[in-house]
């Protein structure tokens, strides 16, 4: 009897230890499970928000170049320009940007000129919106219009081809055919003023009258400043512009490769000047030099630019927006390695264009650059040059560029090229260059008038080769 209760108080000991051992292991498996589902949800959130700030951070904010060195200005220097948003719109004048009627003139239409020397202007209008209205619905939900101009990001190098300081980012291909239906002036940044300009243009500045607004002489063998005049104020290149494109176009490809002109050329504005070139003809590169260096040809620019620029995209099917595009970057990277600071170039001929500016010293850079180059040289020292293109074509062009015309009554015999350049809100320009005894000047008129500009440019190359 007694050995029955002991065995009995053993077993219920067993079970109260085993109801115990099962009771334990559930509440601790519970606990862990909690635990675990607990840290699940936190994992969800942590991921929910971790696509959430991935989301917004893939949302592209307003394009605004941002320059990456602000410099202090010389006053004495005039290098104030227009201004982008609520602070350049205010500080600066309209200098850069004057003959801003609404009028527009076209290099190859006969002008008030007595020697009748062609206007220059042109460009297509094609107008993309990526630079303000490409940001996604999600931006335009997010980001209210009143606060882009004081967004800032920083601009990706050839992107926005903007080397000057804060603006807003201009849309591409925008061409300006009424400058007084566009607030053209918020575009243009404050300008460059750095240590290396201030030594250049310290020096006993001689007392030069010119009608040109902007101007500077350079003595082409030492790069020596020898006179100037707003020199780093803003203006625009018009077909000045066309040394660029030609710098660039020859980087790219040999005077003797053959092009198909397309649909490219109709990107040109209705007024350009142009070489009369048609879709189908097949020109070569020297051709098309030609037809940009001498009747100031925007079609020729324009085809020109659209090779080059599928070039260097790889992409022999990329569209002519996407190829002028790639190409105008081109000319802002090239641009930049030749010294340029404070320019912005959006289209392939000079062509007015919403972001599109320079000023005298970067023009003067360019032209520099140009004065090295023989084939270009070569080409812009003829007075008329007879072309005939590899589908049978002929043509003859004759130089706008009356300083190395001997029927012009504005001859000078010591010119050897290279750039004339017009449009409404440019004015008369032209990048000139002369030659004596093995002495070499080049000057840049910016803003002049029809018959001022080579009055200008005379002037300054004779005081140069002094």
């Amino acid at each position: 009897m007694r050995r029955k209760k002991i065995l009995g108080l053993i077993l219920f000991g067993f079970l109260i230890s085993g109801g115990l051992f099962v009771s334990v292991n559930y509440m601790m498996d519970q606990g862990v499970k909690g635990g675990i589902e607990e840290n699940q949800t936190d994992f969800t959130k942590d991921d929910a928000s971790r696509k959430n700030i991935q989301k917004n951070a893939d949302i592209e904010e307003p394009r605004l170049a941002v320059n990456s060195s602000t410099s202090e200005k010389k006053p004495e220097v005039n290098s104030s320009p227009e201004t982008a948003g609520k602070e350049g719109a205010e500080k600066n004048t309209a200098a850069g940007d004057a003959l801003a009627d609404g009028s527009r003139i076209d290099e190859n239409a006969s002008s008030a000129d007595p020697a009748g020397e062609a206007a220059d202007a042109g460009q297509e209008n094609s107008s993309n919106q990526d630079g303000i209205e490409s940001e996604t619905a999600g931006a335009r939900d997010n980001i209210s219009s009143a606060s882009i101009s004081s967004i800032q990001q920083e601009n990706i190098e050839g992107a926005a081809n903007t080397l000057g300081g804060s603006l807003l980012t201009a849309p591409e291909l925008q061409l300006i055919n009424d400058c007084n239906e566009v607030d053209y002036k918020a575009y243009i940044p404050e300008m460059v003023y750095d240590s290396k300009i201030e030594t250049m243009l310290d020096i006993d500045n001689p007392d030069l009258t010119l009608q040109a607004e902007a101007a500077i002489l350079f003595d082409a063998d030492t790069r020596e400043v020898l006179y100037y005049k707003n020199p780093i104020e803003a203006v625009f290149p018009a077909s000045t512009a066309k040394l660029l494109t030609c710098l660039v176009t020859l980087d790219w490809c040999r005077e003797d490769e053959e092009v198909t002109i397309g649909d490219e050329i109709t990107m040109i504005a209705s007024d350009s000047s142009k070489a009369n070139i048609k879709q189908g003809q097949i020109l070569t590169i020297r051709n098309l030099l030609e037809g940009m260096l001498l009747p100031s040809g925007n079609d020729a620019a324009y085809a020109a630019a659209a090779y080059v620029g599928r070039k260097s995209l790889k992409n022999e099917e990329a569209s002519k927006e996407e190829a002028i595009l790639a190409f105008t970057r081109l000319m802002n990277q090239k641009a930049k390695k030749i010294g340029v600071k404070n320019s912005c170039f959006k289209t392939p001929d000079g062509y007015d264009a919403l972001g599109q500016y320079t000023t005298a010293l970067d023009m003067g850079f360019i032209g520099l650059a140009a004065l090295q180059n023989e084939t270009i040289m070569e080409i812009s020292q003829k007075s008329i040059s007879r072309n005939v293109f590899a589908s049978g074509e002929d043509i003859t062009w004759e130089n706008t560029n009356s300083l190395i015309n001997r029927n012009s009554p504005r001859y000078y015999s010591r010119a050897i090229g290279l750039k004339t350049g017009t449009s409404t809100m440019a004015g008369k320009c032209i990048i000139a260059a002369a030659s004596n005894g093995g002495k070499k000047a080049l000057c840049v008129i910016m803003n002049s008038s029809s018959s001022g500009r080579f009055e200008d440019a005379t002037k300054l190359l004779k005081y140069g080769l002094e």
